[in-house]
């Protein structure tokens, strides 16, 4: 499907595409500049039918002969304020991946008509794409919610992904619980301002998308000890937290010390960790990347950010901190995700058993 925004002669943003069957090119009346032609590529399905309806008057609702593709891209569109806008942008990237699945004779998955596609295509796309038993999971919940919404338009008579088996799950990755012993090895190792990270994120128990979002005037306190947690940043985006909370998490006296020789190096910035232009970061591989870097060159245990907070949330557990604090602390609704995904191996001492008198 065409989607392309540009400046026609007359220096006006011009949008065309195929959006509604045959081909249009509909002038918006705007003044280009690039500001504007960001915003129509980043919006550009609505705007183009709203100037397509009040052009001509009309719009395709006959999807009889649609291909996942097109009917694919209207539904995840029209479905978009169910979303928060990273994560939009995420399903529509996983989408054009399944349609972008070669079949048979070289056609792609999504120049498939709805009307053709069989269970046996849905066990051909799992079986050869090649995705992890976790990713095939998460990309077949799309897949299904578009099939389905086909099903309710009646322009299929059944869903086909419910009826394929997912297919049997392998091993997962071993999840990594680094020791008091292995965190300081991580913090001598490292250099600069990832030495900082890794310290703050070892005793502060903070996601990757919180650590980068943190700004020294509204979330860092030294006088009351306080690091304030509320925004995180994915994709380039600023967001409310994963557990849409904030949080007030004590400043460790590792953290402090982290903060304070971190300050030296980005004080006079906004946020505290930023990048070689002194802005702001957008991805949290802006730091994973040298982090598994140097755990390479150091030949140390393979991890990653979220590990050093599973690590955090052991640590706090091991020296016997309340159960209900640490949920605050790691910003957890309850224990059970604590104890399935973030506790580690857990040193008991025996001795407060076995000094009791009989």
């Amino acid at each position: 499907m065409i989607r392309r925004v540009y400046e026609n002669q007359h220096s006006i943003i011009t949008l065309d595409s195929d959006l509604f069957g045959d081909r249009k090119r509909i002038s918006t009346g705007k003044k280009s500049d690039k500001r504007l032609l960001k915003w129509y590529e980043k919006n550009f399905d609505y705007e183009f039918e709203k100037l397509y309806q009040e052009k001509f008057g009309r719009q395709k609702t006959d999807f009889t002969y649609a291909t996942l593709r097109e009917y694919g891209e209207i539904i995840l569109n029209l479905t978009s304020d169910n979303r928060r806008q990273y994560v939009h942008e995420m399903v529509v990237i996983i989408f054009k991946r399944i349609c972008d699945f070669k079949m048979e004779l070289n056609l792609c998955f999504g120049e498939m008509m709805l009307t053709d596609i069989r269970t046996l295509h849905i066990m051909q796309w799992q079986k050869e794409s090649g995705y992890a038993y976790q990713t095939l999971v998460s990309y077949r919940g799309y897949l299904s919610m578009v099939l389905q919404a086909a099903v309710n338009d009646d322009l299929i008579r059944k869903n086909p992904v419910p009826l394929v088996k997912l297919p049997k799950k392998t091993s997962h990755r071993e999840r990594v619980f680094y020791s008091e012993e292995d965190i300081k090895t991580l913090i001598q190792r490292a250099t600069g301002q990832l030495k900082n990270y890794i310290q703050l994120c070892c005793f502060s128990g903070m996601r990757g998308s919180e650590l980068i979002a943190l700004r020294w005037k509204d979330d860092i306190d030294f006088e009351q000890g306080i690091i304030r947690v509320d925004t995180r940043i994915t994709h380039g985006n600023e967001d409310e937290t994963k557990s849409r909370t904030i949080r007030y998490i004590p400043m460790f006296q590792q953290a402090r010390e982290a903060l304070l020789t971190q300050q030296q190096k980005s004080g006079l910035r906004e946020f505290v960790f930023v990048n070689r232009k002194g802005d702001h970061m957008s991805e949290t591989q802006s730091m994973l990347v040298p982090f598994q870097r140097m755990l390479k060159k150091h030949n140390l245990r393979h991890g990653t950010i979220h590990d050093l907070r599973r690590s955090f949330n052991t640590l706090l557990k091991q020296y016997e901190y309340p159960t209900d604090w640490i949920l605050d602390i790691m910003g957890h609704m309850d224990d059970k995700v604590n104890r399935k995904h973030y506790t580690g191996h857990l040193n008991v001492n025996l001795d407060k058993i076995g000094n009791i008198a009989l």
